[in-house]
């Protein structure tokens, strides 16, 4: 367990350490002497409990201790870890309105145990020996918690402690002992896993597409889910959203969604074994997206506005010379018709039975858009993804690239020409063909952001798109 401990007076402190260290397992103390110092770890870092003194000074070393300044701590764990449970000594003068403004925060599962837990506690320091216990009695409740095994499938899955947790909160309450996680190839810097719930048995009890990432980059995944996804499309095209864990995980937050044990294969993995069985996926995507792309809006969008959305100027602005003159091109104005998209329909986020069957996963993209951008994307996650099974293909040539919408030239040695072919055809009807450059640009260039892209293909690709649009 990892505690922060914001405290100037430097004998409470021993009398913490004296008594923590000999818990087992062991407890990691990050002291902190002042708001500053406090604020600062809370930021640089992530912690299981915090225990702060109301009273402190703005800086290490002062002596003008005030209020406000535990205030200040308080908030600051509110903004930006509000599940991370605090213990904070309060004089017995503290007026009513500090006593109600620490109070904040409500109660959370935060052991997975289903009983709920303060955020908040205030004692008075003649209270020690309760800090200490309650400190003691968290202590024993995670080590409970950290029974419950978290096996990984590859090396590819990369899980500290905070995600470890996020896995064992779902785990626990469903009476599991351990849980199967494998990675289903995001590529935003969140986890995106595949988690399978067990029981002593090896009996799984429940299998999940399982996000995790700090709050406020899964805000706007929770808040597209509820808009887009739960009340457009049809139950059974993807997995429901079943709980949502924000406490006991540092600065995280956890989405689990239900995944049907059917929903083995991502489409990446069905285009490798079987071309045939993958256009058929193709076909499924269409109608399970069409409650989005039957809503249609004609709209007039600038290409540099599309482009911002997917990479801004600072990450983008090195490349600028390679492509030429890509600042007349974006003044570019064209009408396009835009529907709700997915925004990230690569391979990997797309689900499939053994049936033909398919689930969308990975909702944070979704929203109005060109109505070719998912295809588009689809079709581009083969050549692109980290994890796709063509990256490494010498397919296409650098001089292919730059021929992509010369479709018979750009095909040849393909891998898997049916499949590009069949998306292709997806974004033609969908825009026809005058709406494809603007968004094939955006998504080439949104490559550029990927150090270990193909960026000769990337670059090809957009001068292609360039040409076309002029």
């Amino acid at each position: 367990m990892r505690v922060l401990i914001v405290e100037d007076e430097m004998h409470v402190v021993t009398r913490l350490r004296e008594r923590l260290n000999h818990l087992k397992p062991g407890i990691h103390i990050v002291i902190a002497g002042s708001r500053s110092s406090g604020i600062e770890a809370l930021r640089g870092h992530e912690f299981d409990f915090i225990v702060c003194d109301l009273r402190l000074p703005p800086n290490d070393g002062g002596v003008d201790t005030d209020e406000a300044h535990g205030l200040a701590v308080h908030a600051e764990v509110r903004s930006i870890c509000p599940g991370t449970p605090c213990l904070f000594f309060t004089g017995f003068g503290t007026s009513q309105n500090v006593l109600e403004q620490l109070s904040s925060g409500g109660t959370h599962d935060v052991l997975g145990t289903s009983e709920l837990y303060p955020m908040t506690r205030l004692l008075t320091k003649d209270n020690f020996l309760t800090c200490v216990e309650r400190l003691e009695s968290f202590n024993s409740e995670l080590a409970i918690l950290d029974t419950i095994s978290v096996e990984l499938s590859s090396s590819k899955v990369g899980l500290d402690r905070f995600d470890r947790r996020s896995l064992q909160l779902l785990g626990r309450p469903l009476g599991g002992t351990s849980i199967e996680a494998s990675a289903l190839g995001g590529l935003s810097g969140a986890q995106a896993l595949r988690a399978v719930v067990k029981d002593d048995r090896g009996h799984a009890l429940g299998s999940y597409f399982t996000k995790i990432d700090l709050r406020t980059k899964l805000k706007k995944e929770r808040e597209n889910y509820h808009r887009y996804v739960s009340p457009l499309l049809k139950m059974g095209h993807f997995p429901a959203l079943e709980r949502d864990i924000e406490a006991g995980i540092g600065k995280r937050e956890a989405l689990f969604y239900q995944l049907a044990d059917e929903y083995t294969k991502s489409l990446f993995e069905v285009l490798e074994v079987s071309e045939n069985d993958a256009i058929a996926v193709v076909e499924v995507l269409r109608d399970i997206l069409a409650p989005w792309t039957e809503v249609r809006e004609e709209k007039t969008l600038r290409i540099r506005d599309l482009r911002m959305e997917r990479i801004d100027d600072s990450v983008f602005q090195p490349f600028r010379g390679v492509l030429g003159s890509t600042e007349t091109f974006e003044e570019i104005e064209q009408d396009m018709t835009t529907s709700c998209q997915h925004g990230d329909l690569h391979g990997f986020n797309v689900l499939c039975s053994v049936s033909g069957g398919a689930v969308l996963i990975d909702f944070g993209n979704v929203g109005p858009a060109p109505i070719c951008t998912d295809p588009i994307i689809l079709e581009l996650s083969v050549l692109f993804h980290k994890d796709s099974p063509f990256r490494n293909n010498p397919w296409p040539t650098n001089e292919q690239a730059e021929a992509w919408f010369h479709l018979e030239e750009y095909l040849v040695g393909c891998p898997v020409p049916e499949f590009i072919r069949e998306c292709r055809q997806w974004a033609n009807e969908t825009s026809g063909p005058a709406g494809l450059p603007p968004v094939v640009y955006t998504e080439a260039v949104r490559q550029l952001k990927y150090e270990d892209a193909n960026r000769e293909r990337a670059w090809g690709i957009a001068r292609a798109a360039m040409r076309m649009a002029v």
